[in-house]
């Protein structure tokens, strides 16, 4: 009886041993895969994920966000009525004016002062505005030459872009005011440009790139400026010595100081009445006949573009004060 309770007992401790390392096996094989696993992978993501953000940070500019920029010059300059030509990282960049980019860039001034300006072609460099792309556009109205050359820039790491549309002295860069160009570069530089997001809706053949205000002009010596282009068939009045506006006779006068030169105008609220002179064969005289024009229309011919208006304003500003009878 004792012999069969000791083999009963034995073989209920054998049992308990047996499962016992079961239990321990089953245990150790769920604990170690699974989690060995589950480590190594959520490593090498965070890994990963810090390598490519740490790269799109570093990298101001590079062949991606270039032909971005590309696409968007392509897209948006028709709108404008505008084709520009790129600099292509070799071959310099020559406008009509005679200025070369980016050779000349060590000539120019930006926003006034001796800031320096080069080409970088990552956006990163030892220049003040590190140029990364720069393109041109030849006028083909007058008064010509003329031209728009952008300069996409980047500034302590900043995107900036300059515009060049100098006709004649030392060229002086200034920041565009376009805000499609602006905002678009930003897009592309941020990583959030959309391709269909550069266009411009605005067609018109007189828009350039950075247009004053809108306001009709009132200012005698601007009106007179281009009713003086419109009368001598464009000529370069910057060339012209002593112009300048007076009053006689009920009108305005304008021209360098000899009957032969001076042009005589009135302003009619928004109508401007100009005077020219035809010699009669019939008579043997010199006819005077009276023209009218809007000075909406007057604007369209001279007034139109940001390159128009700078040339009419410094004709205006280098005048002197008008005098009168």
């Amino acid at each position: 009886m004792k012999i069969k309770q000791f083999g009963l007992v034995a073989t209920l401790f054998l049992g308990a041993l047996m499962l016992s390392g079961c239990g321990n096996q089953n245990s150790s094989k769920s604990e170690s895969h699974p989690k060995t696993t589950v480590k190594a992978t959520k490593s090498k993501s965070t890994k990963t994920k810090k390598k490519n953000t740490t790269d799109q940070k570093s990298t101001l500019w590079n062949d991606t966000k270039d032909k971005q920029l590309e696409s968007f010059i392509n897209q948006w300059a028709p709108t404008m009525k505008q084709s520009y030509v790129k600099y292509n990282g070799t071959d310099s960049l020559k406008t009509s004016v005679g200025t070369t980019y980016p050779d000349d860039l060590s000539k120019v001034s930006v926003e006034g002062t001796n800031s320096s300006i080069g080409w970088s072609k990552t956006g990163k460099g030892n220049y003040s505005y590190n140029v990364v792309a720069i393109y041109n556009y030849d006028g083909t109205r007058p008064p010509l030459p003329n031209h728009i050359t952008y300069f996409f820039t980047f500034h302590d790491g900043e995107p900036i872009v300059l515009v060049d549309q100098s006709r004649d002295g030392t060229p002086n860069l200034l920041e565009t005011k376009n805000t499609k160009v602006k905002e678009s570069f930003n897009a592309i530089v941020d990583g959030s440009y959309k391709a269909d997001s550069g266009a411009s809706s605005d067609t018109s053949d007189t828009k350039t790139d950075d247009s004053a205000s809108k306001e009709t002009v009132t200012d005698p010596k601007m009106i007179g400026t281009m009713v003086y282009e419109l009368c001598t068939h464009n000529t370069n009045l910057q060339s012209l010595e002593f112009l300048s506006v007076y009053t006689s006779g009920g009108r305005y006068w304008i021209g360098t100081g000899t009957s032969a030169s001076n042009v005589g105008f009135t302003i009619d609220g928004n109508t401007v009445h100009y005077w020219t002179r035809r010699y009669n064969e019939e008579t043997d005289n010199t006819d005077e006949i009276e023209h009218t024009m809007s000075i909406e229309d007057l604007e369209k011919q001279f007034y139109s573009t940001a390159d128009q208006k700078q040339y009419v304003q410094s004709i205006a500003n280098g005048m002197p004060d008008i005098d009168g009878e």
